[in-house]
């Protein structure tokens, strides 16, 4: 499951990522607003998004992770205080 994978990627000792549980977030689609929850990655001040998505990818694809449904332009970043997820 994606989901177990992305808390192993962030438990890897190289990685200063934090697995944030539950992360709810309103977005507006084309038929109106909603709140989607999900499991988020907490990416540090000092760090960088881009990075750490090349990572994750990296990782799933080196765990023989396929889903041909798996695309990253759902993939959106916020501010969780000086932190980003």
């Amino acid at each position: 499951m994606l989901a177990d994978l992305i808390r192993a990627f962030c438990k890897e000792p190289d990685n200063n990522y934090e697995v944030y549980e539950n992360y709810t977030k309103s977005t507006k689609t084309m038929v109106g607003e909603m709140t989607v929850t999900t499991i988020g990655i907490v990416v540090k001040q000092d760090g960088s998004s881009m990075d750490m998505l090349a990572q994750l990818t990296s990782y799933l694809e080196a765990k023989g992770f396929d889903d041909p449904l798996l695309e990253l332009e759902g993939v959106s970043t916020d501010a969780l205080g000086p932190d980003a997820i």
